[in-house]
């Protein structure tokens, strides 16, 4: 993965006025804690981290003043629509040592017949800062219906490792809802053309009238 480096400047005012002041300024709000060392408040460039974060990277080089905090994103906070970030929290990162992060799932292609399924739209991976993917490609144009791609069926890029459990399901393609209804619905005429027709109460004897069965018990 590529460096991402992200100005940040320290902040001093706190609490939910100066946030929204913030916000308004296009500046979010964001902490930079972890490895031993002093907690940070500071601001980033909203539009542009937004940009990067929903691009799939979670790795950032903050520079703040004349320093860099090597940094993961932890937790990104929403506002009440869930459409606009409005904090971050990043926690620092030794890059000689191996993190897990959830790394997107990117699909190339479509498939040629069926409906796809696709539960799992990120996979975690374990991996040294610097060796992250962007995401994790899957090529479905050649699948089919009755295809399951899991884990381990999953190319591991060089370095990291599938945290994951192997069965875990990624993807599947099925037959769409329209073809399952019919073929139902054939099965069901089959099972009814080689059917009897059902014969309700008992079979009356020969010479028996109707009711004598009603006034036998007399």
């Amino acid at each position: 993965m590529d460096e991402i480096k992200l100005i940040a400047q320290e902040r001093s005012d706190y609490g939910r006025k100066a946030s929204r002041t913030f916000r308004k300024e296009g500046l979010l709000p964001a902490n930079i804690y972890g490895l031993g060392k002093e907690n940070l408040t500071v601001t980033v460039n909203t539009k542009e981290f937004t940009r990067i974060f929903m691009a799939g990277h979670r790795i950032f080089t903050l520079e703040v003043g004349d320093g860099k905090e090597q940094s993961v994103v932890k937790e990104v906070q929403y506002d009440n629509l869930g459409s606009e970030v409005i904090h971050v929290d990043f926690t620092r990162i030794d890059i000689t040592q191996k993190i897990t992060l959830d790394v997107g799932v990117e699909l190339i292609g479509t498939v040629a017949s069926g409906m796809l399924q696709f539960p799992m739209k990120e996979v975690k991976v374990e991996s040294l800062p610097a060796g992250f993917p962007a995401s994790i490609s899957i090529n479905v144009i050649e699948l089919k219906i009755g295809d399951v791609i899991r884990i381990e069926d999953l190319e591991v890029p060089d370095g990291c490792v599938f945290t994951d459990d192997p069965d875990a399901l990624v993807l599947q393609v099925v037959a769409p809802i329209e073809e399952v209804e019919e073929e139902a619905v054939e099965e069901v005429g089959e099972e009814a053309d080689g059917a009897e027709p059902e014969v309700i109460g008992k079979p009356q004897e020969d010479g028996e009238e109707e009711g004598d069965a009603e006034d036998s018990g007399e």
